[in-house]
C-alpha cells in the first residue's frame, strides 16, 4: 500500500502556506482537539506486535508486495479558500518513486515529484524548486512505495508512548523519531490495527507547520486496504482528500518522474 497522506500534505502547505498568510484568521478552520489520553494503566504490546498487527491489518507483506506501482484519482475540498471537488492524479512507483499533480481553479497547478533520489515541486506561489534538507528527507521517506514494511528502516528510533483516543477509536501511539527531521507520531486502532491518525511538522519554505492527518474509510483494493478519506489538519486550513480510482500494477513511464528540463 502506498500511503498517500504526507504526500499531499507537504505539496498543499507549500502551495498554500504563503496565501493563507494573507487570509483572516477567521477565515481557518481551527486546530483540531488533541486527543485525550487514557489514564487507564495497562500493559502496552511491543512496538513489533504493534508494526505487524498493522501490515496484517493492510492485507499481510505477501499482499502488500505484489503490487508494484499504482495509479490514483480523487478530489479534495479547501474550504478556507473556497475549493471543493479540484481534481488530484497520483502516480507512485517501487521502490521509491512518487508524482502529484493537483488542478485548482483560479489558483493553477502544483506538482510534486520524487525520482527515488531528488524531489522537486512547483506551483504558482513558489514556482519550480529543488528539495533539500529535511524537506527531502521528509520527501524521500514519503514515497517508500512499501512504508507499512519499512518503518524502522526510516526512523532510527521508535517508542511506544501510550494509549490515546483519537475520535471514536482507542490507539496505540508510536513515536518515531528519523535520522533527519522532527519526530512524529502514528496512531493506531487497537481493534483493527489500522494506522488512524500521524502527527507531525511538515517542512514548506515557509518553515515547519504542526499537522494532524487523520485517515477514514479502508475500502480493499486487489487485497490491500487504503485510505479512501483522508483529512489534514493545521493551524491555517483544514484540507479533506477523497479518493475516488486506484488502479495498481499499472503500467508507469518513469520519465513521468523526471524534472522539467531546462530548469
Amino acid at each position: 500500500m502506498k500511503r498517500i497522506t504526507l504526500i499531499l500534505a507537504f505539496a498543499m502547505l507549500a502551495a498554500f502556506t504563503s496565501a493563507a498568510q494573507e487570509k483572516p484568521k477567521a477565515d481557518a478552520p481551527g486546530k483540531a482537539d488533541a486527543p485525550k489520553t487514557d489514564a487507564k494503566a495497562a500493559a502496552l504490546p511491543t512496538l513489533d506486535e504493534i508494526l505487524d498487527k498493522h501490515v496484517k491489518a493492510v492485507g499481510g507483506k505477501e499482499a502488500i508486495e505484489k503490487i508494484t506501482s499504482r495509479s490514483m484519482k480523487g478530489s479534495f475540498d479547501l474550504e478556507a479558500f473556497g475549493v471543493a471537488g479540484a481534481p488530484v492524479e497520483m502516480l507512485a512507483k517501487a521502490p521509491n518513486k512518487s508524482a502529484m499533480k493537483i488542478d485548482v481553479t483560479g489558483f493553477g497547478v502544483v506538482n510534486r515529484v520524487f525520482d527515488g533520489s531528488t524531489g522537486w515541486d512547483s506551483n504558482p506561489m513558489t514556482g519550480l524548486r529543488e528539495l533539500s534538507g529535511a524537506e527531502l528527507a521528509q520527501m524521500k521517506r514519503s514515497a517508500d512505495f512499501y512504508q507499512e514494511l519499512n518503518y524502522k528502516k526510516h526512523f532510527t528510533k521508535m517508542e511506544v508512548k501510550g494509549k490515546e483516543k483519537v475520535g471514536s477509536y482507542e490507539t496505540y501511539v508510536i513515536e518515531a523519531t528519523p535520522a533527519e527531521g522532527s519526530p512524529e507520531k502514528f496512531y493506531f486502532d487497537v481493534n483493527t490495527g489500522l494506522l488512524v491518525r500521524q502527527d507531525g511538522e511538515a517542512e514548506s519554505p515557509q518553515g515547519k507547520m504542526p499537522l494532524e492527518i487523520y485517515m477514514e474509510d479502508y475500502k480493499v483494493v486487489d487485497g490491500v486496504k487504503i485510505p479512501h478519506t483522508v483529512k489534514q489538519v493545521n493551524p491555517a486550513m483544514t484540507i479533506v482528500i477523497k479518493i475516488t480510482e486506484i488502479k495498481n500494477n499499472v503500467e508507469i513511464d518513469d520519465a513521468k518522474f523526471n524534472k522539467p528540463s531546462g530548469n
